[in-house]
């Protein structure tokens, strides 16, 4: 299972509309790409699916696409500096992008605690500023990181040799912590959902709070 999220297109004229009541839209040619792929596996007579994602570029695809022809570019070609995979194993998962940031979510949420929310951003001009300041002094702790070195899923039943990925990002955690179950981000929000099973002919109900 291969499935792919991202952010609407925005034209020309759609996005000069929106830049005036905003003080920011996002830069088209950052915007990142999700993609999921979901590898089903028996284990101990049960159903596993295992599912891992990667992060990239819209812009780092279009220049490939752009050359035309019909070509197989090699992994080790083009893939391991312009993408960020990430495994489910590790308890996060990655929700929808928004322009260039990809909030992630909790896969087991935390009864009456809940959870911090996890933000990526991969806009390469924020990444750079974040490297900047990251040498300051800063009263946030670990919630603010900037991340450069490369990352690796080791190989095995699904893959035949390990995947390494290196797109910079910076990572920003939620102080507080929350029930939802996932989150939906754009330019202008960061939305939270939370979704309540009722024993009852309503069935499911969806209840969305808006957090900015």
């Amino acid at each position: 299972m291969v499935e792919c999220q991202g952010d609407q297109v925005v034209s020309s004229r759609d996005l000069l509309m929106r830049s005036r009541r905003l003080p920011f839209v996002s830069d088209p040619n950052a915007t990142v790409l999700c993609f999921t792929l979901g590898f089903r596996q028996v284990v101990g007579g049960f159903d596993y699916l295992r599912s891992v994602s990667f992060w990239v570029r819209r812009s780092s695809l279009c220049e490939y696409a752009n050359r035309g022809g019909n070509r197989d570019y090699p992994w080790d070609i083009w893939g391991p500096s312009v993408t960020r995979w990430t495994d489910w194993d590790h308890g996060l998962a990655p929700c929808r992008p928004g322009g260039s940031r990809s909030a992630l979510f909790p896969l087991l949420i935390e009864v009456g605690a809940g959870n911090p929310i996890v933000i990526r951003d991969f806009h390469p001009e924020r990444v750079r500023r974040a490297l900047s300041r990251s040498a300051r002094p800063s009263c946030d702790g670990d919630r603010l990181k900037v991340v450069t070195e490369s990352s690796r899923i080791e190989k095995g039943d699904e893959f035949l040799n390990d995947i390494v990925s290196s797109l910079p990002y910076c990572e920003a955690t939620s102080e507080k912590r929350y029930g939802y179950h996932e989150i939906l981000i754009d330019d202008e929000r960061i939305v939270g959902i939370t979704v309540c099973a009722l024993f009852s002919m309503m069935g499911l109900a969806l209840n969305i709070t808006s957090l900015i």
